[in-house]
């Protein structure tokens, strides 16, 4: 079998273990290769003399997800369309103890190594190809770090020496406390993680200041688009109004995505689908749409049908019916929908 049932033990964190070590070689790597095409594409060498392995231990914090992770080197992708395929918005921070990758980020190249930690931005593309690695990594809703500090530049952000030190000892100790911690005490664990990490990354150099401030200030407005979104006559002045910020720096900073309102129309369309997709959400596709500031139920399907070539009914049928679906070819593949959904139903809660 792939890995054991998710298993919540007086009242510890839920955990899953997937591993190929007691599968036939020939199924080890098309059995992972499904389990984690929930969030890469991965490939390997058909002339690679390593036999694949990977093994992935994970733990569910509520707000975040740590999994203890040992693969065998593969490469790694999330293409522009499996990102509007999946719509995650979510980021990956890792800490590699043993191997490194290298490759390229959104079009800026990267290249870890040993003791250096890295966070991805699951929004953002990239390509790289990874050694065997043993790393510990956490699966980070974006909500939760742009309380904290500004995102937009991330991706591909790498710390090393003393900080990437620090923020490692912190993981590794947690790494070793998780079997025994409790649900009721995973919110002060994420609460920490995430205020640590956020304090090493902020820059401590004085002339890059200004660039700080705008970040700042975008996070402060994509905040408040989220927390408007369902009006739908919202408007630049009531954005500006409440993030306090001007009209011009308004347009500025939203320029890199299209503009303030293509931003305010593709997050509206990201909700929805996230609504839709979510077996937990039976409302008619009418009702979510005007629940997040759309006024026809014509005009949302026709901009969902262009960011994302499907129909909303499709989207929902489509996503429901993977969520549901049983064991098709072995036994060990009953564990492993077991690991997909739950980074699928993370998604769902964490949107």
């Amino acid at each position: 079998m792939a890995q054991q049932q998710p298993t919540v033990q007086s009242g510890n964190v839920p955990f899953v273990r997937f591993s190929t070590a007691d599968l036939p070689v020939g199924d080890a790597y098309p059995i992972w290769r499904e389990t984690v095409s929930v969030i890469f594409e991965p490939t390997i060498d058909a002339d690679d003399e390593e036999p694949f392995r990977a093994a992935v231990d994970t733990f569910h914090l509520g707000d975040m997800l740590f999994c203890e992770t040992s693969v065998a080197r593969q490469r790694f992708a999330r293409t522009r369309r499996m990102i509007r395929r999946d719509g995650m918005d979510h980021f990956l921070i890792q800490v590699y103890h043993k191997g490194g990758y290298r490759g390229d980020v959104d079009g800026e190249s990267i290249d870890l190594r040993p003791g250096e930690v890295s966070i991805l931005d699951f929004a953002k593309p990239l390509a790289t190809q990874a050694d065997s690695s043993d790393t510990l990594s956490l699966i980070v809703p974006r909500s939760m770090l742009e309380r904290l500090l500004a995102t937009d530049r991330l991706h591909g952000r790498v710390l090393r020496g003393t900080a990437a030190a620090l923020f490692s000892d912190y993981v590794f100790s947690l790494q070793r406390r998780l079997p025994s911690l409790l649900q009721e005490e995973a919110p002060l664990v994420t609460q920490s993680l995430t205020g640590l990490f956020a304090a090493l990354m902020q820059p401590t150099n004085a002339n890059i200041a200004p660039t700080v401030q705008e970040e700042l200030a975008l996070a402060r407005a994509k905040r408040c688009v989220e927390t408007l979104l369902h009006r739908p006559r919202l408007d630049t002045e009531e954005i500006c109004m409440a993030a306090a910020i001007s009209r011009g720096s308004l347009y500025r900073l939203f320029k890199p995505y299209g503009g303030i309102s293509r931003y305010v129309l593709a997050r509206r369309l990201a909700r929805c689908r996230h609504a839709l997709e979510n077996p937990g959400h039976d409302r008619l596709i009418a009702e979510i749409a005007y629940a997040h500031g759309f006024v026809s139920e014509a005009h949302f399907s026709r901009a969902f049908r262009q960011a994302y070539g499907i129909a909303p009914r499709d989207a929902r049928h489509d996503r429901r019916a993977a969520a549901t679906t049983t064991v098709r070819r072995q036994q060990a593949l009953v564990a492993e929908a077991d690991f997909s959904n739950w980074i699928r139903r993370f998604q769902y809660e964490t949107a």
